[in-house]
């Protein structure tokens, strides 16, 4: 008789025990995020002198995210931003709306670069332009 006692308490003390602990762990944990609530944009922008990107060293580089919202090193990462989801993430249409700028035909190459994920896709970019004239009439994802 004394066992069953025991076992009742000891199976009782258990079982109070149990739903607090299970009540404060999931009150206790963080909620996690919905899944598909944004898909992650982060690239780093180069401008670099030269014809080619791959032995030239950079001049400048910069950091740009997109989701949730613009930030990074950029200087106007909402403006970056903005230019990018309005051609979708295709850096070969930047510019393809602007009214042309005109600049002297000296060539004094610039190319740029962007590599990173854009919406949850990888992106690796590269032109060159004429000079940095040309480069910057393209809009103000490559101006920094």
């Amino acid at each position: 008789m004394r066992t069953l006692v025991k076992r009742v308490v000891v199976s009782g003390m258990a079982a109070g025990l149990m739903i607090p602990l299970a009540a404060t762990s999931a009150a206790a944990a963080p909620a996690a995020p919905e899944p598909g609530l944004y898909a992650p944009t982060a690239l780093v922008l180069t401008v670099a002198p030269g014809e080619d990107a791959g032995p030239a060293n950079p001049a400048r580089a910069v950091t740009l995210s997109c989701t949730p919202t613009a930030s990074g090193t950029h200087p106007a990462p909402r403006a970056a931003c903005a230019e990018l989801n309005a051609v979708q993430g295709d850096f070969t249409r930047l510019g393809d709306d602007a009214e042309g700028r005109p600049c002297v035909k000296i060539w004094s190459p610039a190319t740029v670069t962007a590599q990173g994920i854009w919406q949850g896709e990888r992106v690796n970019f590269s032109r060159t332009y004429g000079n940095s004239c040309e480069l910057q009439a393209e809009g103000a994802v490559f101006s920094f």
